[in-house]
Protein backbone atom coordinates (compact mmCIF):
# COMPACT_ATOMS: atom_id res chain seq x y z
CA UNK A 1 0.00 0.00 0.00
CA UNK A 2 2.80 2.42 0.91
CA UNK A 3 4.59 1.70 -2.38
CA UNK A 4 1.37 2.38 -4.29
CA UNK A 5 0.92 5.71 -2.49
CA UNK A 6 4.50 6.69 -3.26
CA UNK A 7 3.96 5.77 -6.90
CA UNK A 8 0.78 7.85 -7.03
CA UNK A 9 2.58 10.79 -5.41
CA UNK A 10 5.40 10.54 -7.97
CA UNK A 11 2.86 10.45 -10.79
CA UNK A 12 1.07 13.46 -9.27
CA UNK A 13 4.32 15.44 -9.06
CA UNK A 14 5.17 14.57 -12.66
CA UNK A 15 1.71 15.59 -13.83
CA UNK A 16 1.93 18.84 -11.88
CA UNK A 17 5.31 19.60 -13.49
CA UNK A 18 3.78 19.04 -16.94
CA UNK A 19 0.85 21.32 -16.13
CA UNK A 20 3.24 24.05 -14.94
CA UNK A 21 5.32 23.69 -18.11
CA UNK A 22 2.22 23.96 -20.32
CA UNK A 23 1.01 27.00 -18.40
CA UNK A 24 4.39 28.65 -18.92
CA UNK A 25 4.30 27.92 -22.65
CA UNK A 26 0.75 29.24 -22.91
CA UNK A 27 1.78 32.46 -21.18
CA UNK A 28 4.76 32.81 -23.50
CA UNK A 29 2.53 32.49 -26.58
CA UNK A 30 -0.02 34.89 -25.12
CA UNK A 31 2.73 37.44 -24.47
CA UNK A 32 3.89 37.10 -28.09
CA UNK A 33 0.30 37.58 -29.29
CA UNK A 34 -0.28 40.59 -27.08
CA UNK A 35 2.99 42.35 -27.92
CA UNK A 36 2.97 41.67 -31.67
CA UNK A 37 3.27 44.76 -33.82
CA UNK A 38 0.71 43.24 -36.22
CA UNK A 39 -2.99 43.55 -35.36
CA UNK A 40 -4.72 40.25 -34.57
CA UNK A 41 -8.20 39.41 -33.35
CA UNK A 42 -9.48 35.94 -32.50
CA UNK A 43 -13.19 35.23 -32.85
CA UNK A 44 -15.45 32.24 -32.71
CA UNK A 45 -16.92 30.93 -35.97
CA UNK A 46 -19.77 33.46 -35.74
CA UNK A 47 -17.38 36.41 -35.56
CA UNK A 48 -17.77 37.11 -31.83
CA UNK A 49 -14.53 38.49 -30.43
CA UNK A 50 -12.70 36.27 -27.95
CA UNK A 51 -9.45 38.25 -27.82
CA UNK A 52 -7.62 41.12 -29.49
CA UNK A 53 -4.01 42.14 -29.16
CA UNK A 54 -2.78 45.65 -28.43
CA UNK A 55 -2.22 46.55 -32.09
CA UNK A 56 -5.82 45.53 -32.93
CA UNK A 57 -7.13 47.58 -30.03
CA UNK A 58 -5.35 50.59 -31.56
CA UNK A 59 -7.01 50.00 -34.96
CA UNK A 60 -10.48 49.32 -33.55
CA UNK A 61 -10.22 52.26 -31.13
CA UNK A 62 -12.00 50.44 -28.34
CA UNK A 63 -10.92 49.16 -24.95
CA UNK A 64 -10.07 45.48 -24.82
CA UNK A 65 -12.72 44.75 -22.18
CA UNK A 66 -15.33 46.30 -24.50
CA UNK A 67 -14.27 44.12 -27.44
CA UNK A 68 -14.59 40.72 -25.78
CA UNK A 69 -17.96 39.16 -26.53
CA UNK A 70 -18.90 41.71 -29.20
CA UNK A 71 -19.55 40.74 -32.83
CA UNK A 72 -16.67 41.94 -35.00
CA UNK A 73 -19.17 43.02 -37.65
CA UNK A 74 -20.38 45.92 -35.46
CA UNK A 75 -16.92 47.49 -35.88
CA UNK A 76 -17.39 47.47 -39.67
CA UNK A 77 -18.92 50.46 -41.46
CA UNK A 78 -22.62 49.93 -42.09
CA UNK A 79 -22.23 49.95 -45.88
CA UNK A 80 -19.62 47.15 -45.69
CA UNK A 81 -21.38 44.81 -43.24
CA UNK A 82 -23.17 42.71 -45.87
CA UNK A 83 -19.87 41.98 -47.60
CA UNK A 84 -18.22 41.20 -44.26
CA UNK A 85 -20.97 38.73 -43.32
CA UNK A 86 -20.74 37.11 -46.77
CA UNK A 87 -16.98 36.67 -46.42
CA UNK A 88 -17.34 35.29 -42.88
CA UNK A 89 -19.89 32.74 -44.07
CA UNK A 90 -17.68 31.74 -47.04
CA UNK A 91 -14.71 31.33 -44.72
CA UNK A 92 -16.61 29.05 -42.36
CA UNK A 93 -18.01 27.07 -45.27
CA UNK A 94 -14.43 26.69 -46.55
CA UNK A 95 -15.27 28.22 -49.90
CA UNK A 96 -12.15 28.29 -52.13
CA UNK A 97 -10.50 31.71 -52.05
CA UNK A 98 -12.35 32.78 -48.90
CA UNK A 99 -9.09 33.30 -47.01
CA UNK A 100 -7.92 35.95 -49.48
CA UNK A 101 -7.49 39.43 -48.06
CA UNK A 102 -9.85 42.29 -48.80
CA UNK A 103 -10.40 45.91 -47.81
CA UNK A 104 -13.08 47.13 -45.48
CA UNK A 105 -13.74 50.11 -43.26
CA UNK A 106 -13.75 49.97 -39.48
CA UNK A 107 -15.59 52.69 -37.60
CA UNK A 108 -15.30 54.08 -34.11
CA UNK A 109 -16.75 57.28 -32.69
CA UNK A 110 -15.58 60.03 -35.06
CA UNK A 111 -13.21 57.70 -36.94
CA UNK A 112 -13.33 55.73 -40.18
CA UNK A 113 -10.31 53.62 -41.01
CA UNK A 114 -9.61 51.80 -44.26
CA UNK A 115 -8.22 48.39 -43.32
CA UNK A 116 -6.86 45.38 -45.19
CA UNK A 117 -8.39 42.28 -43.60
CA UNK A 118 -7.37 38.65 -43.88
CA UNK A 119 -8.59 35.68 -41.90
CA UNK A 120 -7.81 32.03 -41.42
CA UNK A 121 -9.71 29.28 -39.69
CA UNK A 122 -8.45 27.80 -36.45
CA UNK A 123 -9.11 24.11 -36.93
CA UNK A 124 -10.02 21.86 -34.00
CA UNK A 125 -10.69 18.19 -34.60
CA UNK A 126 -12.11 18.70 -38.11
CA UNK A 127 -14.32 21.59 -37.09
CA UNK A 128 -13.94 25.33 -36.86
CA UNK A 129 -12.42 26.23 -33.51
CA UNK A 130 -12.38 29.92 -34.30
CA UNK A 131 -11.00 32.49 -36.70
CA UNK A 132 -7.76 34.44 -36.52
CA UNK A 133 -8.12 37.85 -38.15
CA UNK A 134 -5.22 40.04 -39.27
CA UNK A 135 -5.75 43.77 -39.81
CA UNK A 136 -3.48 46.23 -41.55
CA UNK A 137 -4.41 49.91 -41.44
CA UNK A 138 -4.17 51.52 -44.87
CA UNK A 139 -3.13 55.10 -45.40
Amino acid sequence: MKAELEELEAMWLELRAQVDELAGERQQYYDLFEQASEAYVVTDEHGTIADANGAAVDILQRRKRYLRGKPLVVMVALERRTEFRRRLRALCERTPGAQASWRTIFVAPQLRMDVKVSARLIERERSVGGICWHFEALA
